[in-house]
């Protein structure tokens, strides 16, 4: 095991504990280093593989080196399919099942809040227009971010 993969353990079993409760395509999670030293970056993408880039080298992950790590956010969310999400990337205009959206936001929140500072977690997923997931973006304190196709959207402060 590498000293970043024991450092960073934790974080990537948050990172995928996030995607398979959420349904996520793909989570990232940039942990905060500190004021001079750049953000460690966790990446899950669907298939399951892993990437860790830490003081910029990066390494692929074996999922099977975290068996046993226990993550730091567990969200109490259902896998979200692509079916229940539809996008309009022109209006900004989103439907899914009621909380459906709140609950997957609030997994990405939590992973971000999970490692403080100015840590930011995002996910994507997957929706009813091909080629257009929807991209959701979080930092402790500061309002969830929405990205469909070239369109950024905030959502309320406060929400979810």
């Amino acid at each position: 095991m590498s000293h970043a993969l024991g450092r960073h353990a934790v974080a990537l079993a948050s990172v995928r504990e996030v995607a398979a409760r959420s349904g996520a395509q793909r989570v990232v999670l940039l942990v905060d280093e500190g004021e001079d030293v750049p953000p460690t970056m966790v990446e899950w993408a669907e298939g399951g593989t892993f990437e860790l880039t830490e003081k910029g080298v990066s390494e692929p992950i074996d999922p099977a080196t975290l068996a046993g790590v226990p993550p730091a956010v567990s969200p109490d969310v259902r896998p979200l399919p692509p079916t229940a999400l539809t996008v309009d990337p022109g209006t900004g205009e989103l439907a899914a099942p009621i909380g459906a959206l709140a609950g997957i936001a609030g997994a990405v929140v939590a992973l971000a809040a999970a490692f403080g500072g100015r840590s930011v977690a995002t996910a994507e997923f997957a929706t009813r227009e091909p080629g257009v997931p929807l991209a959701l973006a979080a930092r402790p304190g500061e309002r969830v971010v929405a990205q469909l196709g070239t369109e950024t959207f905030a959502f309320p402060e406060g929400w979810p």
